[in-house]
């Protein structure tokens, strides 16, 4: 807390152009840069690409799709943008999320702030996204282009759930590896877990998380998890790619990682919205016979 005060305090007293006392987001915005990826994956999928992202190469290898286009500056940091690259673009607005709160008053500077909460206290991304795109909808004036991603999800969910039909299937854990001992595995609360629910799945990893929905989870700590289909996201660390390809070390002995037992999906935006909950669904329907039960190698 005092590091995030400080740095809010520091920021404050850099030369940053006001906006005027009280200005209103444009009816119809356009020019709008986030510091939040899934922010920026949402407008992208409604047509509009942001005119600056924070650390837009990571949002590149995590996140991936929608492509972000070659024209969208670079803007530093998320927890610290650049405050003279943000005012050189004169957006519209400037896209948040509430674990940005400490540096939204600077940012306000220089735009108006838009602070769009995904994960909160009541577990429920999938919702929390949903109103995120119709609101960014009537940010952008495109409430139609809204409305066709929020049903074109839901439709790509359902589509999971009915090739599954009535066919018995198995828990399924679905990780970040940070090393090759430790994990990011999502849990309740989380925008994997929310999806698998919608599609008729269970999640393997039934302890408790944190505000975003995953918790930290030294590898050990899935011996036992048994019979379970187990989705691993990229990028997977060079190393831990390594020992999974030569079956070496701990992880060989995991029942997880038991050949044909796993699979690695491309990059998915875990802490995302709508758009990365539709490409989970659809390599969930590409991965359909891992999760039958009695399915293993």
């Amino acid at each position: 807390m005092i590091a995030r005060l400080l740095l809010a305090s520091l920021l404050i007293l850099l030369p940053v152009p006001p906006v005027a006392a009280g200005e209103a987001v444009p009816a119809h915005a356009k020019r709008i840069a986030t510091i939040d990826w899934g922010m920026a994956e949402t407008l992208l999928a409604l047509g509009v690409a942001p005119v600056g992202v924070a650390e837009s190469a990571g949002y590149r290898d995590w996140v991936g799709e929608p492509a972000l286009p070659s024209s969208v500056a670079e803007i530093g940091l998320r927890a610290t943008p650049s405050l003279e690259y943000l005012a050189a673009l004169k957006p519209d607005a400037i896209l948040s999320t509430p674990q940005f709160a400490a540096i939204e008053p600077v940012l306000g500077k220089i735009a108006p702030v838009i602070s769009l909460a995904t994960y909160t206290d009541d577990l429920e991304p999938y919702r929390h996204a949903q109103e995120n795109t119709r609101r960014l909808g009537a940010l952008i004036g495109s409430e139609p282009a809204a409305a066709g991603l929020i049903a074109a999800t839901d439709a790509r969910i359902a589509k999971f759930k009915d090739t599954i039909g009535a066919t018995a299937t198995r828990p399924v854990l679905v990780l970040y590896f940070q090393d090759d001992r430790h994990a990011w595995v999502f849990c309740k609360g989380s925008l994997f877990d929310d999806v698998m629910k919608r599609a008729g799945l269970t999640n393997a990893w039934t302890a408790d998380g944190n505000f975003w929905g995953f918790a930290n989870a030294g590898i050990d700590q899935l011996f036992a998890i048994r019979d379970a289909a187990l989705l691993v996201i990229e990028p997977v660390p060079p190393a831990v790619r390594a020992k999974l390809a030569q079956r070496d070390g701990l992880l060989s002995r995991l029942p997880v990682f038991q050949p044909g037992n796993y699979a690695i999906l491309p990059s998915v935006w875990g802490f995302g919205g709508l758009p990365s909950a539709g490409r989970f669904a659809d390599q969930l329907l590409r991965h359909t016979e891992l999760f039958e039960r009695g399915h293993a190698s």
